[in-house]
């Protein structure tokens, strides 16, 4: 199975609030700084403690729930 931090290094940086957040993330993952998160709260507790945004959470969310679609269809890493 695909693991969040190999999802989000999947998923294409677009000039937008979106793109800036997978841009962060991919920085932080590339760094070894990103923790293995295996749920919303824990992603939820990793991006709060960066003082994340209201707007930043909301698409954290998103990109959780992207995540659960494919894994839960069993798309292989």
């Amino acid at each position: 199975m695909i693991t969040f931090s190999e999802f989000m290094q999947s998923r294409n940086v677009t000039d937008s609030p979106r793109g800036a957040f997978l841009a962060e993330v991919k920085t932080l993952i590339n760094a070894g700084a990103f923790p293995a998160v295996q749920s919303w709260p824990e992603l939820y507790r990793v991006i709060s403690r960066r003082h994340a945004s209201d707007e930043t959470i909301t698409l954290a969310r998103q990109l959780w729930r992207e995540y659960r679609k494919l894994e839960a269809v069993g798309v292989p890493a």
